[in-house]
């Protein structure tokens, strides 16, 4: 199961990097089918949250730090939104304690369908490439309250809430694609640092698979950020959707079928 979960940690991390995503969108699913299909043992939803929220702040924080170094992070958005994703983060992983494995798939399951169908919006008009992060405005209030409701569902499941709080940065605060993923890292590492102390506090984390995760997914988001600034907004984009469309399809498979 450690060797599993550190090749595992190897794509959850540089797709985090790549897409500015915590890992969880991909790493929750794998968590639950690979061990599965090699035989190697079973981890419920509950072992699984744990596991990839503790991923999230080492995959996010490696990434980030990239990104920052690229000038693609906007401190001010990072500042509204990173504190209501993380007081709500600090709520959803608490609670997540008094709810069942099955409940827990379907609200990673409703987030992931929500995300993918947002990814289909068309832009109102076209949304430029900027300098200065910190020059884009957006509403505050609305980005607060959106902040902490994505913050609670993705602490639940053990997720850093980036599958879905990316789309919502695009079309609706209407961030530019490349701020978004760099500024949705430090977004997501914040929510998932409440998240972890959350999962710690109520016991839902297994150290020993927890340190392959980190083992592997920190050099792999370095990579993967590297990868992300040489890639067109575009390829981003699409990338993206068909990441989320494809989880939204095999958890709920996994929730109705099996």
């Amino acid at each position: 199961m450690f060797a599993v979960l550190f090749i595992l940690g190897l794509i959850g991390g540089f797709l985090s990097g790549f897409l500015g995503l915590g890992g969880a969108v991909i790493m929750i699913p794998l968590m639950l089918t690979v061990p599965k299909l090699l035989g190697i043992g079973v981890l419920t939803m509950k072992e699984v949250a744990g596991l990839s929220m503790m991923q999230v702040v080492f995959s996010s924080l490696s990434g980030v730090m990239r990104h920052r170094r690229n000038k693609f992070v906007s401190m001010k958005l990072l500042l509204n939104l990173g504190v209501a994703v993380a007081f709500g983060s600090g709520f959803g992983s608490i609670i997540s304690k008094f709810m069942s494995n099955k409940v827990l798939m379907m609200v990673f399951g409703m987030i992931a369908v929500v995300a993918a169908l947002m990814m289909f919006l068309p832009e109102r008009t076209e949304v430029k490439e900027v300098s200065d992060p910190d020059a884009i405005e957006f509403n505050r209030p609305f980005s607060i309250a959106i902040g902490f409701v994505i913050g609670t569902l993705a602490g639940m499941v053990g997720a850093g809430g980036g599958f879905v709080l990316i789309p919502v940065m695009i079309y609706i605060l209407r961030v530019p694609i490349r701020v978004t993923i760099g500024t949705s890292l430090g977004i997501v590492l914040i929510g998932a640092i409440m998240g972890a102390i959350g999962k710690v506090a109520t016991g839902q984390v297994d150290w020993l698979l927890t340190a392959a995760l980190i083992m592997s997914s920190i050099p792999s988001a370095q990579i993967g950020s590297m990868v992300s600034k040489k890639t067109p907004a575009l390829v981003l984009r699409y990338s993206l959707l068909i990441l989320i469309v494809i989880t939204s399809v095999q958890i709920w498979y996994k929730v109705i079928v099996e």
